[in-house]
Parts: C-alpha cells; structure tokens; sequence
C-alpha cells in the first residue's frame, strides 16, 4: 500500500491527500495474504472512493485517474480555484468551470508501484536487505 501512496506522490497526481488517505489494507473486501509455499504475495487494497463497476461513469476517483477516461459530454463541475491556482470540487459551491468533451490518459500509478513486487516476495525481502545493508555499511 506505501508503494501506492509513494507513486501517487511521485507522480504529483493529488495535491490534497483525499485520494491518498482512501487507501486501506484490511478494510471491508481488502484482504492480505501471503502464501509461503509458493513464494506468492495477494494484496488487495480498496479506496472508499473507488467504485468496483465496470461502467466508466461509476468508477470513483482512484481509478479514473489510474486508468484514465473520456468526457464525452460538456458538463459543470461545481467548486472553486484556491490561492494556489488548484481547483477545489465542493458539490455546493455556487461557481466552477465547464467540463468539455476530452479524454485523459491513464497514469497508471497502480500499476506502476505493483512493479515493486515483481519477482515474489523473496526477491521483495533481498531489495529491501540490500538496501538496509548499504545504509547501514555505507
């Protein structure tokens, strides 16, 4: 899960911390589970503001922003820009900006942290050694 919140970080794709903090291990449908016998790691994080449908207009913020996806109709989006020229979503603001039909690519940050974990867990544990013994030898 650090991995995750690491490239979200890495990317600069939040500036609030919203999706940052949605990340849970152990939540409802959240498992962690790692299989010795096989050398094999499940980890299955969720976000309280992810959706699980596959119909793009439900999915929640997460994981448009990691798959990507398409306006295909102009809309308003309600909020406001703050004093650091970021806009702010709030639902009842009076003001906000007109959404016009684009697409967004995907920044794939999921997958991109999962790279960390390729290799099973034992090549995981040896980078994380490997890099304890350089800080501490060097």
């Amino acid at each position: 899960m650090n991995h995750i919140i690491d490239e979200i970080d890495r990317q600069g794709l939040i500036d609030t911390g919203l999706m940052w903090n949605s990340f849970t291990r152990g939540g409802d449908g959240n498992v962690w589970e790692w299989d010795v016998d096989r050398n094999a790691i499940t980890l299955e994080v969720g976000s309280d503001l992810g959706s699980g449908s596959n119909d793009q207009n439900a999915w929640g913020y997460p994981r448009l922003v990691n798959e990507g996806y398409t306006i295909h109709k102009a809309h308003f989006v309600p909020g406001y820009w703050n004093s650091g020229g970021s806009f702010v979503y709030d639902r009842n603001a009076r003001g906000g900006f007109m959404a016009k039909p684009r697409t967004f690519i995907g920044r794939k940050y999921f997958d991109i942290a999962l790279t960390q974990f390729e290799g099973g867990m034992n090549q995981l544990i040896i980078r994380r050694l490997d890099r304890e013994m350089e800080r501490v030898l060097g």
